[in-house]
């Protein structure tokens, strides 16, 4: 699974290469946000991104199943970049003890894993919803680049107050409650975004906290952060009112088929 993404992100151009590799990517996006996930094909990408066959082979050996992967890994980085980008905005000085450094930390986590959904759910939800159903979800739900930010910013903010036998348990267990939660955003949309935001800093405060030694769950107040753009790398590629009839009336028709 991991290995089937580094695999992929082996392939990603670092020079020549780079601008056919984005405008894959964007157009895949572009058509994921408009269309159902399985009304998408491979000639639909290579038509409004512009590359050749071969070249999208070059960096996505299986095609359609793994521009998907690469897209939904993305979105899984920038949750990352987020938090960090978050947290070089606190003024960790001022925090006076580890509850409140917790408060501020579950605080980050969960404005990174959610505020990202919020900026293209209707893309990360027909994403995710392709993945499931082409059975790559697992593959999909890399937790790595997020456990080591996390464990990380607990080395840091917290020092010595930390057990460190505890901080893979802890870190492990706040990142599989964010992918649970981002997963119940992505697949049911009557639950709002800022309750599962919420939701989520009230259960990552006593994940966190339950590390810290000597102390036991905290209670309080569930502070917010101040409101800090979350990064986007990948923006969908406009689809031409043509395009979009051409795709819609083949839709239509494979749906005609008995």
């Amino acid at each position: 699974m991991e290995d089937q993404l580094r695999f992929l992100r082996g392939l990603e151009p670092r020079n020549a290469g780079q601008a056919s590799y984005a405008a894959i990517l964007k157009a895949a996006a572009g058509l994921f946000q408009q269309f159902p996930a399985d009304a998408i094909t491979l000639r639909d990408i290579l038509t409004l991104s512009g590359v050749s066959n071969q070249t999208l082979y070059n960096y996505f050996p299986a095609g359609r199943d793994d521009v998907a992967l690469v897209l939904f890994d993305h979105f899984q980085r920038d949750v990352v970049t987020a938090f960090n980008h978050s947290n070089r905005a606190i003024d960790w000085e001022t925090l006076p003890d580890p509850a409140a450094i917790t408060r501020v930390l579950s605080a980050s986590l969960a404005r990174a894993a959610i505020g990202n959904l919020k900026e293209n759910l209707r893309l990360q939800a027909t994403v995710f919803e392709y993945l499931k159903a082409h059975h790559l979800d697992s593959s999909a739900a890399p937790t790595q680049g997020l456990e080591e930010a996390l464990g990380q910013e607990i080395l840091l903010r917290y020092g010595s107050r930390f057990s460190r036998p505890e901080l893979p348990k802890v870190v492990r267990l706040s990142v599989r409650v964010l992918r649970d939660i981002a997963e119940v955003a992505m697949t049911h949309p009557e639950f709002p975004l800022e309750g599962l935001e919420s939701k989520a800093r009230k259960l990552l405060r006593p994940l966190l906290q339950s590390g810290v030694k000597g102390e036991g769950p905290i209670s309080g107040n569930h502070e917010s952060l101040p409101d800090i753009p979350v990064p986007m790398a990948i923006v969908g590629a406009p689809i031409s009112p043509a395009r979009r009839q051409t795709i819609l009336a083949r839709i239509l028709k494979r749906k005609a088929k008995p």
